[in-house]
C-alpha cells in the first residue's frame, strides 16, 4: 500500500512540477486524481480545476456530470444499480429532485466546455503518447491499491482523503466536532450501507442516505439548519433508517455514484422494494432549506404509509394463503388417513368373511364326511342284520318255547327257540327282528344298541352264553330298552 501511495504521489509530484503549480495546487490535484481514481489525464484534470477556481468539490461535481468516456467507473456503478433511478412510489420529493435534476444540467454544459477546452489545448503525438503511457500505468496503480485496501481494511475501505468515520455515532461526533459541540444531530445507523438497507426492508421503512463533504460549499448550513431542526431530526429518528457516510470514505463515494449524487451534501430517499431491487423515490441536494426537506420526508412517509399497506395486505394474504394450504393438506390428510382406516376396516371385514367361510366350508365338509360315514356304517349294519336274518330261517320243531319281545316305540313281535338255545342267539333275533319275513311292513325300528330285560321281576338279561331254560325265559315278555351313548 506504501508502495503504490509513493508511486502515484511520485507521479503527482512529476505532473506539478511540470504545470509550475503551487503546492495548494499540487494536493487539490491529487486529491482530484485520487478520487477519480485517475480517470482523466493530466491536463484535463488541471483544466478542469482551473475552471473552478480550484475547488476540489466543484471539479468533482463537473467530473462526475460530464459523463464523457473518461468516467467509466461512474458509468458501471451506475448501470449495475439497475431500475433504481425509476421511482416505485409516486410524488414525494419530485419538484425537488426537478430542482437538483436543473442545477446538474446548468453544471453539465459548463462541465462539457472545461472539457472541451482541454481537450483542445493538448496537442502533439508525443505528449498524448506520454500521457496515455502515464494514465495506464496511473489506472493500474489504482487498481491494485483499491484491491489491496478492500482486502485489509474491508468493504469500507479506507478514507481517500478528508474526514469522516464509518459507524453512525462516531460519524455523527465528527460532525459535531465539525460544526459545533452543542449540535443535535439525528440517530445514524450503526453499521454498513448494505446492513441499513437490510434493516430497512425488514422494519418496513424507507432508507436515507445523508452523504457529506467537508469541501462543500453548504455542508455546515445542511448540518446545523437541517439535520440539527428539531422536526427532522423527530422525523428520522422515529419513521426512517438513517445512514450517513462521508465521500471521502469508498463505502460513501460508492454509495454515490449508485444514485447519481451530483452536488454535496446531498438527502436522499430509498425504498429497498425487494432483496435485489433498490429505488430513488427522493432527493434534495447542494443548497436545501428545511421546508423542502420536511416536504420531502412527509411526502415519502405518506406514500410509504400506502405502499406499507400493500407490503402488510400482502403479507396478510400471504398469511392467510399458507394457512388455506396447510388446512387443505390437513384435511387431505385426514382425508389420506380415513381412506387407509376404511381399506384396512374393509380388508379386516374380508379378511373375517374368507375365515368364517373357511370355517362353514370345513364344518360341512365334515357334516358330510360324518354323514357318509354313517351313511356307510347303516348301509353295513343293514347288510349285517339282513344276512342274520336269513341266517334265522324259520323255527324248527325244536323250537317249543316261545318268547315275547316288546320294542321301545310299544310294537311286539314273538319267535319260538329252542330250550338249549343261547342268549346270544335271542339277542340276534332281536336285533334283526325288523327284517325277518313276517315282520316285513310293520316299520320296525331297532336301536343300535340295546339291552334285553324281563318286565317282572325286572332283571338285564346279559349271560350270553346262559340257554334260556337256564335263565327260565320259556314264555316270557322280553323288554328291548336302548342303551344311550355316553358322550
Amino acid at each position: 500500500v506504501r508502495f503504490c501511495r509513493a508511486a502515484v504521489l511520485c507521479l503527482s509530484q512529476e505532473s506539478a512540477r511540470m504545470a509550475n503549480l503551487t503546492p495548494s495546487q499540487t494536493e487539490a490535484l491529487n486529491m482530484f486524481r485520487e478520487v477519480t481514481a485517475g480517470a482523466r489525464e493530466d491536463e484535463a484534470a488541471v483544466q478542469i480545476l482551473t475552471s473552478c477556481g480550484w475547488n476540489v468539490e466543484q471539479a468533482l461535481q463537473l467530473h462526475w456530470a460530464a459523463g464523457d468516456d473518461h468516467s467509466v467507473p461512474a458509468a458501471a456503478a451506475a448501470s449495475s444499480s439497475g431500475a433504481l433511478g425509476a421511482p416505485l412510489l409516486r410524488g414525494g420529493g419530485s419538484s425537488d429532485e426537478a430542482r437538483g435534476s436543473a442545477g446538474s444540467g446548468s453544471s453539465s454544459s459548463t462541465a462539457r466546455d472545461a472539457v472541451t477546452a482541454a481537450a483542445a489545448s493538448s496537442s502533439g503525438p508525443v505528449r498524448s503518447l506520454v500521457a496515455w503511457i502515464t494514465s495506464g500505468l496511473r489506472r493500474i496503480g489504482a487498481t491494485f491499491f483499491s484491491i489491496i485496501s478492500t482486502f485489509i481494511f474491508g468493504p469500507g475501505g479506507p478514507r481517500i482523503g478528508g474526514g469522516g468515520t464509518t459507524s453512525g455515532a462516531a460519524f455523527s461526533g465528527a460532525l459535531a466536532a465539525s460544526y459545533g459541540a452543542n449540535l443535535q444531530l439525528p440517530r445514524f445507523f450503526e453499521g454498513s450501507f448494505t446492513q441499513a438497507l437490510q434493516t430497512a426492508q425488514r422494519e418496513l421503512k424507507l432508507l436515507v442516505v445523508f452523504l457529506h463533504s467537508e469541501h462543500a460549499r453548504d455542508a455546515q448550513s445542511f448540518c446545523t439548519n437541517v439535520l440539527g431542526n428539531d422536526i427532522v431530526k423527530t422525523m428520522l429518528d422515529e419513521g426512517f433508517v438513517l445512514w450517513g457516510g462521508d465521500i471521502a470514505r469508498m463505502e460513501a463515494h460508492h454509495v454515490s455514484q449508485m444514485i447519481h449524487a451530483r452536488q454535496y451534501p446531498c438527502f436522499c430517499v430509498l425504498l429497498p422494494a425487494s432483496v435485489d431491487e433498490i429505488r430513488v423515490i427522493g432527493a434534495v441536494q447542494g443548497d436545501v432549506q428545511v421546508d423542502a426537506t420536511i416536504a420531502l420526508l412527509v411526502g415519502c412517509s405518506e406514500e410509504m404509509d400506502s405502499h406499507r399497506s400493500e407490503i402488510v395486505a400482502r403479507s396478510a394474504q400471504h398469511v392467510e394463503d399458507r394457512y388455506l394450504r396447510e388446512e387443505q393438506d390437513r384435511e387431505y390428510q385426514q382425508a389420506l388417513e380415513m381412506d387407509k382406516k376404511r381399506q384396512e376396516e374393509r380388508a379386516e371385514q374380508e379378511r373375517v368373511e374368507r375365515e368364517t367361510q373357511r370355517e362353514a366350508e370345513e364344518l360341512r365338509k365334515k357334516e358330510e364326511e360324518e354323514f357318509a360315514r354313517f351313511e356307510a356304517d347303516r348301509i353295513s349294519l343293514d347288510t349285517e342284520l339282513k344276512r342274520q336274518a336269513a341266517a334265522l330261517g324259520v323255527p324248527g320243531a325244536e323250537a317249543t318255547v316261545c318268547i315275547a319281545l316288546r320294542l321301545p316305540a310299544g310294537q311286539r313281535a314273538q319267535r319260538k327257540f329252542r330250550p338249549t338255545a343261547p342268549l346270544s342267539e335271542v339277542y340276534v333275533w332281536a336285533s334283526c327282528v325288523g327284517y325277518l319275513s313276517e315282520n316285513e311292513g310293520r316299520g320296525l325300528e331297532i336301536p343300535k344298541r340295546f339291552m334285553l330285560k324281563t318286565s317282572f321281576p325286572c332283571r338285564d338279561l346279559t349271560e350270553m352264553e346262559s340257554t334260556i331254560d337256564d335263565l327260565k325265559l320259556a314264555g316270557s315278555q322280553l323288554v328291548l330298552a336302548e342303551i344311550e351313548d355316553e358322550s
